[in-house]
Formats: structure tokens, sequence, C-alpha cells
């Protein structure tokens, strides 16, 4: 991966972060525009499922890379800002927040994956390049602020992480019986 960076000393414009530097503002650019292009094909909900679809690559990704440990690390962190964003509206409202339903895929929802798929492994390279895991960190947090955004609160986590635990491209709604067609 490092013959890929541009290490000479004498280039005017090296792709590397600065000592110090942090790359967390390339992984809040790449969100924030896979967010906009999602919006403009689909509802909230759709994008909301592209959130999703983002975060399973990372998760998967991560379980690839580090193995099984570190994936439980990465759900560990997506489900704390689910409670942190629970306790803080417990902590303004005085009633316990309601788990809000994952939405149903709409028509804007295939589009909306590709995008925050892209976006995931736009963020991935971006972390290939940085000295520490601090951009797939911010992108783990990015992501899911997002979605609870999207969605307007924290869905129930066992919904959530069964989206992020089942293979990318499985459609839940239609049921395999083990043949194939091509049509």
């Amino acid at each position: 991966m490092s013959e890929a960076l541009n290490n000479d000393p004498g280039a005017e414009a090296p792709n590397q972060p600065a000592e110090g530097e942090s790359l967390s503002p390339v992984v809040a650019a790449i969100l924030g525009t896979a967010v906009a292009a999602a919006a403009k094909r689909g509802a909230s909900g759709d994008v909301a499922r592209g959130l999703i679809a983002g975060l399973r690559v990372l998760r998967a990704t991560v379980e690839e890379e580090a193995g099984y440990t570190m994936a439980a690390a990465v759900d560990t962190a997506i489900r704390t800002r689910l409670l942190v964003d629970n306790l803080a509206k417990l902590r303004t409202t005085g009633q316990e927040p309601e788990a809000i339903p994952l939405p149903a895929p709409g028509p804007g929802a295939t589009a909306a994956a590709a995008i925050f798929e892209s976006a995931a492994e736009s963020c991935l390279t971006v972390n290939a390049h940085a000295e520490d895991n601090g951009p797939l960190e911010h992108a783990v947090f990015a992501f899911t602020t997002q979605l609870l955004q999207q969605l307007g609160g924290a869905p129930e986590w066992r919904s959530l992480v069964g989206e992020l635990r089942r293979a990318s491209g499985v459609n839940t709604d239609e049921e395999n019986d083990g043949e194939v067609t091509l049509h």
C-alpha cells in the first residue's frame, strides 16, 4: 500500500496528512456528499437503508481484515452511539424513547445502498493511508449519527445488528429456496 503514497520529500503535494493532521474532515466530506446524493434519489427511509448498507461494509471489512473481536468493537461503538442518543432524549424529555422501526426498502434504497457502500469504501481507503484507525472510527461514528438523524431516533438494537451482520446483497423479503434462475 505504501508504494501508492507520494513519499518523495521534494514533492509539493504529498498525499499523506502532515504530522498531527487529521483525516476526519475527509471522512466527513465523503459522508456529506453521499447523504446529499442519496437524498436526491430517495426518501429518508431509503437514505437510512443506504447508511445501514455502508455500516455493513465497514463492519464486514473490519471482520475480514482484523477478526471477530474487532468487528465486535465496531458493534459496541454503534450500540454505544444508540444508547447515548436514547439517554440524551431521556434526559431532555424525562420519558424513555421508543425504538424506531427500520424502514422497509423503498424505490431509492438500492441507489442509496450503492452510494453509501461506495462512501464506506472511500472511508476505508482514507483509513488505509492514516497512521491509526482514526478515520475508520470517525466513519463508524458519523454513519451511525447520520442514521439516527434520518430515522429520527434510535432503532431497536437487535434489528439493526441483524442487518449489519447479514451478507451484502441479500434480500430479506424474498424466500431463497436454493434455485437459481436467469432471466
